[in-house]
């Protein structure tokens, strides 16, 4: 196996590991991962100029879950906090998350940096 690279918290605790491809692979199949999260991550590696996502979420967008709710529990943000990084209220977040209102570029350019992600994820 290549040397893998460790990425610590603030606390000094490994927080990420950064292998080659081809061993997280391997490792994953010998763990039992699902085949079809390997090729939901595998596809985001190839489009290299998207922002790419955890498999479980690419699995909810792909379902039509709402785009802003979905990216923001997966940042693990409430409402109020997103509110707050992107300078928006908890219910004009809430009112696009359940419809009410859409995504508009302007919109998306606030909200995307707080997510961090590109404004292209949030007007797919």
């Amino acid at each position: 196996m290549a040397k893998i690279q460790m990425i610590k918290s603030d606390a000094g605790r490994p927080a990420y590991a950064v292998l080659p491809w081809a061993d997280y692979v391997r490792l994953a199949t010998a763990a039992g991962a699902d085949p079809e999260d390997l090729a939901l991550i595998a596809m985001a590696e190839a489009a290299r100029d998207e922002d790419t996502f955890p498999a479980d979420v690419a699995k909810r967008l792909a379902a039509g879950a709402n785009v802003l709710k979905t990216l923001r529990e997966w940042r693990g943000l409430t409402q109020e906090e997103l509110g707050a990084k992107a300078d928006m209220s908890k219910q004009y977040i809430s009112q696009i998350e359940t419809g009410r209102r859409e995504i508009g570029m302007k919109v998306a350019k606030k909200l995307a940096p707080a997510l961090g992600i590109g404004v292209e994820s949030l007007v797919m």
